[in-house]
């Protein structure tokens, strides 16, 4: 070969190399902006910042030697830019607490000595009385202790007591996780981005508090183990010969401030601005908090949004297509019927993915401290939502319930669950006796229809084992449905979560007699003893996480009140023995910081809810070609989730249903700039905790989603003015099978217009190897079945449509809304232009030598990474 040739040789492979490093280094830009956000965050992890805070605590009291010694510490994780969420308080150097263990709340505490209690306080230099749920919250500052203790009723005027109390360890180390009130909460704290409060830290190392013999006196520690005069437990709120609260006076004393500063909350947005209305999905309230704010202070186009989370989906989907006052816009995970009349034609916007965890506080009863993971798949949790676990069954019982007869106890003693997680490492879990007989680890869930019972049934319905179990066959160790839930006569999937099992065993079960029926005998609710197990909250999901929090199960006891004439509530559960599970989204899980449990995916992989592995599961969704909105193929075993083994399989979509037309033009602006910065990935859609951006727990649209958002806003601000009812019906393929090329399906569908019949065509992507006999879709096709629906015939269950991402809006009541990826692609060329104009002569030097070769090796790490 002569120099000239070799040289021409060298330029075309200095050319390929050239071309391939443009390529990669492309590839490796577009993916990091994909692909870094979402990680920037993991879910059920205490919010631990920069603001982080060490302060210097009191001197410790040492009982031993009647004298104080060093200060001790105390550490918050987060004091800056707090919203409604769990912050973290920890201590060293402390007194060590002494008899029973707390229960959270300050339920059970009255033998403790020397407890820890922690505060959240109006300002930075609270007194007692600023500090909400003390006996002297919203009295008198003068007066201080010296006046009656508040009654129940006026303790907490405006919301649930969030005060702690907790215990100190024998080497003077303790911690406790106090839900932080925002003015939303709490009107009277009123904390705010204006209104700094703080949290006041009070460890109560005796003296003579409540002055029986005189006034109080904090130095006298003479009596002080035997509570009569120490404010030990309940004894904080104690009173004094003359009635006053004094209780609480010695363990004020070694208080402690910490000072806090709250994100703006709504409250903070001008009533000038333009406002519009939404409604619906609870589980995505905790980002529309953060979007809300963060719209309404945009000095450049402020938006107010009034957000209604009280609704859940189904009735916001309805408000929204009637044009009822309130619901400019619903919010929701399911789409609704295409078929259903809707006021103004509409579209939906995707923006971003949460998640449906279960949450839990197990304690090893070994060493009383919690256990942090815990597996779960979907026959275990069918078990736990249809009461199938035999929870009153003891060893010698004289009787039993007939639809439970032969079960396990609780989960803890079920073989299907000992299996997945072995008592190994030190962990132990509860045995059924200490698990209060198994009543209080059946999951405390939300009652009312909602999307979130929807989806959750809808995955469990998929599972080839969860259905046969629902239907009646046994596990393979004998374990059968409660027969009252049996799918014969309750099927899943369903939308609200309703106790179905009333009954009760025969004859009493210590002495197998006929239950006693005197109006005064326990014996007269037996035989319906069944029905004390479970009762979904019907206050909602913030509510669901506060039982949570304080550990309170939903059963009821049997102790009966004779003056209200009701059965009490099961108590808050004491800290180191509790077995309490809840079901919630994954925005409040991350913000309350709560333990959640590894859910086995379609690969089989056992998952838990964070922010990588719910993006994940994102970029394996599939597209409904009637609605064009997207869901997991629950129960597909030819897609891309059924391989993945990252995705976090309760992972689900959030859409705004927004109107096309019909509205004013302001009204539609305000609209489209809301989703704007919503989807904005300088925004809306960078996870943060800051006004405006994407809050823990959620994860940003993938990038077929944002082309989608795009077009779909582009459409709202096209469309807006004057507007009438519209009915659009899509009846579906309008003859034979649609047409498949390589992986391209091409669906023609008829759509009726105010009776005028056209035909419009939805072009989708099959996923993995999906097509005729592929079991997702009838006759081979790329299916339109959609969740909570019953599958086609002879398939497994529900089933979700087996096509992969497309940008097709939705068509509802609507014209059929395409999008595309418009807006997407001026930046996308303007990116790819800088990369290659950077990349230039850096690929030069890549092209030879070790360092391309190292390059290239990088490549197959990477799939590997991220289960590709």
């Amino acid at each position: 070969m002569s120099p000239r040739e070799a040289g021409a040789a060298r330029r075309r492979r200095g050319l390929r190399a050239y071309s391939a490093a443009v390529l990669a280094w492309t590839v490796a830009f577009m993916t990091a902006l994909v692909l870094l956000p979402p990680g920037a965050h993991t879910i059920a992890t205490a919010h631990a910042d920069s603001s982080s805070t060490t302060v210097q605590g009191p001197a410790v009291w040492i009982p031993a030697t009647q004298t104080y010694g060093a200060n001790g510490t105390v550490s918050v994780a987060q004091t800056t830019n707090l919203v409604d969420q769990i912050v973290h308080v920890s201590w060293t150097g402390f007194t060590p607490s002494s008899g029973n263990f707390v229960t959270v709340g300050g339920a059970s505490w009255t033998t403790l000595l020397y407890p820890v209690v922690v505060y959240e306080c109006r300002g930075v230099n609270p007194q007692i009385t600023d500090c909400y749920g003390s006996s002297h919250y919203g009295q008198s500052a003068a007066a201080g202790f010296q006046q009656p203790s508040a009654s129940a009723g006026l303790q907490v005027p405006d919301f649930p007591n969030n005060e702690i109390a907790s215990v100190t360890h024998a080497d003077g180390t303790g911690s406790a996780d106090i839900e932080v009130y925002t003015a939303n909460q709490s009107p009277t704290l009123g904390c705010d981005s204006t209104h700094q409060c703080s949290l006041v830290v009070e460890p109560n190392y005796g003296g003579d508090a409540t002055g029986l013999d005189g006034p109080p006196n904090c130095a006298d520690h003479g009596q002080d183990r035997t509570g009569g005069r120490m404010a030990t437990g309940s004894g904080l709120w104690l009173t004094d010969g003359n009635g006053f609260g004094d209780g609480e006076t010695c363990a004020w004393k070694n208080h402690v401030v910490i000072p806090m500063s709250f994100a703006p909350v709504a409250g903070a947005c001008a009533a000038n601005v333009a406002g519009v209305s939404a409604e619906g999905q609870p589980m995505l309230d905790r980002a529309l908090a953060q979007w809300t704010v963060g719209a309404c202070l945009n000095s450049a186009d402020p938006v107010s949004l009034q957000y209604s989370s009280d609704l859940t989906e189904p009735e916001a989907r309805s408000d929204f297509l009637q044009g009822r006052s309130g619901a400019d816009m619903a919010f929701t995970s399911l789409p609704a019927d295409p078929a259903a009349t809707s006021k103004n034609p509409y579209t939906y916007v995707p923006v971003g993915s949460t998640g449906i965890a279960v949450t839990f506080f197990i304690d090893n009863p070994g060493t009383r401290l919690p256990i942090t993971g815990m597996k779960l798949n979907a026959r275990l949790l069918a078990k736990l939502l249809t009461q199938s676990y035999d929870v009153y069954h003891y060893a010698g019982a004289k009787s039993d319930i007939p639809s439970v007869t032969g079960n396990p106890t609780c989960i803890f003693s079920d073989p299907e669950f000992q299996a997945l997680n072995p008592a190994t490492g030190g962990v132990f879990w509860p045995n059924c006796s200490t698990a209060g007989n198994g009543l209080d680890n059946i999951p405390i869930v939300m009652g009312g229809s909602s999307d979130l019972v929807t989806e959750l049934t809808s995955w469990i319905a998929s599972d080839p084992d969860a259905k046969a179990f629902l239907s009646g066959t046994p596990d393979q160790w004998g374990m059968h449905v409660n027969t009252f839930y049996k799918s014969s006569v309750y099927p899943y999937p369903i939308s609200t979560f309703v106790p179905q099992d009333g009954s009760g065993p025969p004859n009493n079960l210590q002495s197998g007699l006929p239950f006693g029926t005197s109006p005064t005998s326990i014996d007269r609710f037996g035989p319906k003893m069944q029905g004390f197990q479970w009762n979904p909250i019907q206050s909602g999901l913030d509510d669901v996480a506060r039982h949570m929090l304080q550990a309170t199960p939903s059963c009821i006891s049997w102790q009966f009140d004779t003056q209200s004439g009701q059965n009490d509530k099961c108590a808050a559960q004491t800290v180191g023995s509790r077995t309490v599970m809840a079901i919630m989204d994954t925005g409040r899980a991350a913000a309350f910081s709560l333990p959640t449990a590894a859910i086995a995916n379609g690969a089989g992989a056992y998952v838990a809810p964070t922010a990588p592995s719910m993006a994940s599961a994102a970029l394996d969704y599939v597209t409904d070609p009637k609605t064009g909105t997207q869901s997991l193929p629950w129960g597909s075993s030819h897609s891309g989730y059924s391989g993945d083994t990252a995705a976090y399989p309760l992972t689900v979509p959030n859409y705004a249903m927004a109107p096309t037309s019909g509205v004013s033009s302001a009204k539609a602006g305000s609209i489209a700039d809301f989703l704007s910065a919503a989807t904005d990935t300088r925004s809306g859609q960078l996870p943060g905790n800051q006004p405006g951006q994407l809050a823990p727990g959620y994860v940003g649209d993938s990038p077929a989603q944002l082309g989608q958002a795009g077009a779909a806003i582009a459409k709202i601000r096209a469309g807006a003015g004057p507007g009438g009812p519209v009915t659009v019906t899509a009846t579906g393929p309008v003859t034979g099978k649609p047409t498949t090329s390589g992986n391209e399906v091409v669906t023609p569908v008829t759509v009726t217009k105010n009776g005028t019949a056209s035909v419009s065509y939805s072009t989708s992507t099959l996923g993995g190897n999906g097509g005729a006999n592929g079991g997702d879709g009838a006759n081979g096709s790329s299916g339109s079945s959609s969740k909570g629906a019953a599958g086609p015939a002879g398939s497994s269950g529900p089933t979700h449509n087996l096509s992969g991402s497309t940008t097709a809006a939705a068509v509802g009541k609507a014209s059929a809304d395409t999008a595309g990826i418009g807006r997407l692609i001026l930046p996308i060329l303007l990116i790819i232009g800088l990369v290659l104009v950077a990349a230039g002569p850096a690929a030069l030097v890549l092209s030879s030598g070790g360092v391309s070769t190292k390059l290239r090796a990088l490549w197959p790490q990477a799939k590997r990474r991220f289960g590709r």
